[in-house]
């Protein structure tokens, strides 16, 4: 008898010892030199002073800041979180499956509206 060739096969998802959620506000990134595409997700938020000058209140407590004497970087920080690293062919399926995602978001976001307005036309 002839083996049958499998109709379904099971993906299991492992998270990786280093797997994390991170936010991101964005991303960067270009072609490597071998022709995949490489981008990194970055969070924004503004810049953690790296030094901060507080008087000492007789009693012993912290006092006001010397903003004056705060040193600090100027502008947005962007850290980047994680990177990634891939072929064409995989950033297309990865266009492909945030354009479902965006779609249903609206469509969803749609459908709360609609649901919204009829609440307020009925009260």
């Amino acid at each position: 008898m002839p083996e049958q060739k499998p109709t379904v096969v099971p993906f299991h998802y492992i998270k990786g010892n280093c797997f994390r959620v991170v936010h991101t506000d964005g991303l960067v990134g270009n072609v490597t030199p071998s022709g995949l595409i490489f981008l990194g997700l970055y969070s924004e938020r503004g810049p953690i002073p790296q030094m901060m000058v507080h008087e000492i209140a007789d009693t012993g407590q912290i006092g006001p800041e010397h903003q004056d004497e705060r040193i600090s970087k100027k502008g947005v920080v962007r850290e980047v979180e994680v990177g990634a690293i891939m072929s064409a062919e995989t950033a297309m399926s990865c266009i492909a499956w945030l354009q479902e995602k965006v779609d249903l978001i609206h469509k969803l976001r749609k459908a709360a509206e609609l649901e919204n307005s009829n609440d307020a036309t009925m009260h």
